[in-house]
């Protein structure tokens, strides 16, 4: 999934996009809009406020993702 987000910054012109709309936002983490959408105003997931809309950093949602995996017990 991750590579799909870096494909997009490459299609971008080069400029790379690092905020994502809670779309994106969405399915790079696996889940629903509504449940981006609570996460967020519960403050479960960081978020920037642009104006009215949400935006999610991608390298705050790696960081994210890294903090929030369990490993395997061997």
């Amino acid at each position: 999934m991750a590579l799909a987000m870096k494909a997009s910054m490459v299609l971008n012109g080069g400029i790379g996009r690092r905020l994502l709309n809670v779309r994106e936002a969405a399915q790079y983490l696996g889940l629903e809009v509504d449940t981006v959408y609570r996460k967020a105003r519960l403050r479960e997931v960081p978020c920037v406020k642009v104006g009215r809309a949400l935006r999610f950093d991608l390298k705050a949602l790696e960081r994210f993702v890294e903090q929030h995996t369990i490993e395997t017990i061997d």
